[in-house]
């Protein structure tokens, strides 16, 4: 199946929330587990830089994200 342009096959992963749709082919959903609780540590690792030094810059060069 096709939906809006992006193939949905029989066991991949679909997940939506208020921001938008994902589709995850199963083949692909170990990797992208990895890379989504890798991005939420550093995500959730800034919090304490960002109230110490109260600078959300700082933290995007530390962490590489935002």
């Amino acid at each position: 199946m096709v939906c809006d342009g992006v193939a949905v096959n029989a066991g991949d992963f679909v997940v939506a929330d208020g921001d938008g749709v994902v589709v995850v082919p199963r083949g692909k959903a170990a990797e992208v587990l990895a890379i989504a609780q890798d991005l939420d540590f550093k995500e959730h690792s800034m919090y304490g830089y960002i109230e110490k030094l109260k600078s959300i810059e700082e933290a995007v060069q530390k962490f590489g994200r935002l």
